[in-house]
């Protein structure tokens, strides 16, 4: 850029993108993930596919541990298969728990991670709410989240297809340009 100016008289002075400063100096201290607050996060399961969608307000290693306590409990209680299946009817406090306990899956905690980062509550909800309905079919939550998002916007969040997609519009046919027939006159 510089050259090109120069040939026009105009003087212009770089900056480079990255420094040594930049690469070396780091005032903050990175905050470890699990002392993040005011999260969205999101537990798989080893098993399978699903993942569990949460928010808190809290720390997510707390909310974290928490999950991890219920599931550690019910799996201490469950002996007997008698006491598995009186268990199986009951509705945990955590759907994690529920995935857990009914289908004998691991939950993969080292893989738990915050997936956005919101301080307003609503605001948090609402992303909650619009993560759960991405995951569709792969969600193991009971419900759409604490934030009723309209089915208005499932189209914006369903996964896009490369070229089956664009051929799918629904209005594709209606606007095309189409030559006029040609009508024969006949005379009589």
């Amino acid at each position: 850029m510089s050259r090109v100016y120069k040939r026009h008289g105009i003087p212009t002075a770089m900056r480079p993108f990255q420094s040594i400063r930049s690469l070396l100096v780091h005032p903050k201290d990175r905050h470890r993930p699990q002392d993040i607050c005011e999260c969205v996060y999101k537990i798989p399961c080893r098993n399978c596919n699903k993942t569990y969608i949460g928010e808190t307000g809290r720390a997510f290693g707390v909310r974290l541990q928490e999950h991890r306590q219920e599931v550690s409990q019910r799996d201490v209680r469950a002996y007997t298969r008698s006491t598995s299946r009186s268990l199986a009817g009951e509705q945990n406090k955590s759907t994690v728990t529920d995935h857990a306990m009914s289908l004998n899956h691991v939950i993969d905690w080292d893989q738990a991670k915050f997936i956005d980062r919101v301080s307003n509550r609503v605001d948090r909800w609402i992303k909650e709410a619009i993560h759960i309905r991405k995951e569709q079919d792969k969600s193991m939550n009971r419900d759409e989240g604490s934030y009723q998002l309209s089915h208005m916007y499932d189209n914006l969040f369903a996964p896009k297809l490369s070229c089956e997609r664009r051929l799918d519009r629904p209005f594709r046919g209606r606007f095309q340009w189409k030559p006029k027939r040609q009508q024969s006159t006949i005379n009589k």
